[in-house]
């Protein structure tokens, strides 16, 4: 609550809204939208649907970008925020708001799906599950995106189960910890921006996090080695909050719907390039990059089908074991127990 309040009144300074005219043709919307990150590729897709929010509307959406940390958020209050209606805008990552919606975390869970093309036809259809929850969410669903490929970033080297044990791996979210409790590593909570000098220091083994953003914070530095366990993306959402969205016309409507599948299309093409840049630039850095072997993998889908989804489908509920084996496992290839 004190991170929300903190950022309401960074709103007040940084924004101001335009005044409405009495007709809709003369009407500005200045829209505030809080994303992740500026730092990753992914920020392109932000300031693309910007461009084309002002170009399309002739100039009568203004979008104004920020992202969390500017704000002093963590990714986690989103959907308090878009409910309160104090963002337009939301970059909505259903892993960071499992807290609030565990439901959504389905398609994010680590290692379910067999390969990273798998994983996008998944997530774009799984958008049809995150519209059945706009009313939790306070929001709109417009469309999606991918971060690159989740994987290790290790100061030692893994390659066979029984090096999994012992490892302190910093993690995000109840379904890594999971993973990682099942795969023998001990979790480790720290913020995102604190884990280089937590690898430096050696208060942690390695850390999960996409292929690129990994490089894009210099991990490299620090850690020798980067281990592939095929866990997949993860993913964001962009959302409209309920109460700007209400106040719109039919015709603003039809336009950010239409703009919400070109920024779905752009963002898993983005991920996809990503996930492999990522992998490329770690190696130029003298990364070693460990690939799953069948021993690694057996260990893997060990934890994931008896560890991972059990215990989500038990935070979750009754919809959760629904929700799974509806939008799930035609793709991943076992249905939840």
């Amino acid at each position: 609550m004190k991170r929300i309040l903190f950022a309401a009144f960074i709103f007040s300074l940084i924004w101001i809204s335009t005044g409405a005219d009495s007709s809709l043709a003369q009407q500005v919307y200045r829209w505030k939208a809080v994303v992740t990150s500026r730092v990753n590729p992914q920020f392109e897709l932000w300031t693309w649907l910007a461009s084309e929010l002002d170009k399309r509307t002739n100039g009568q959406i203004k979008l104004d970008l920020t992202s969390l940390p500017e704000v002093g958020l963590t990714g986690g209050e989103m959907l308090r925020m878009t409910r309160a209606g104090l963002v337009d805008i939301a970059d909505v990552s259903l892993t960071y708001v499992s807290g609030d919606l565990p439901v959504l975390e389905a398609v994010d869970l680590p290692g379910i799906f067999p390969d990273f093309e798998t994983s996008i036809t998944t997530h774009h259809n799984f958008l049809q599950a995150v519209k059945k929850y706009e009313d939790k969410l306070g929001a709109v669903c417009l469309g999606g995106y991918m971060w690159a490929e989740t994987t290790i970033f290790s100061r030692k080297p893994a390659r066979n189960p029984a090096d999994m044990k012992g490892l302190k791996l910093r993690i995000f979210g109840a379904a890594l910890t999971d993973f990682a409790k099942a795969m023998g590593a001990e979790p480790v909570s720290i913020p995102f921006a604190e884990v280089y000098t937590a690898l430096e220091r050696g208060t942690i083994d390695g850390s999960f996090t996409g292929t690129y953003a990994g490089f894009s914070m210099k991990w490299y530095e620090v850690c020798k080695y980067m281990i592939d366990v095929k866990l997949g993306p993860s993913s964001g959402t962009f959302q409209v909050s309920k109460k700007t969205w209400d106040k719109l016309s039919p015709e603003f409507r039809n336009l950010l719907t239409k703009v919400g599948e070109e920024f779905s299309v752009r963002g898993w093409d983005l991920g996809r390039r990503n996930s492999k840049e990522g992998i490329d630039k770690n190696k130029e850095k003298g990364v070693e990059v460990i690939s799953m072997n069948p021993a690694m993998a057996s260990a893997v889908k060990e934890a994931v089908t008896k560890t991972v989804v059990p215990n989500w489908v038990k935070r979750v509920g009754p919809e959760g074991k629904e929700i799974f084996n509806t939008y799930i496992a035609p793709y991943s290839g076992f249905k939840s127990p």
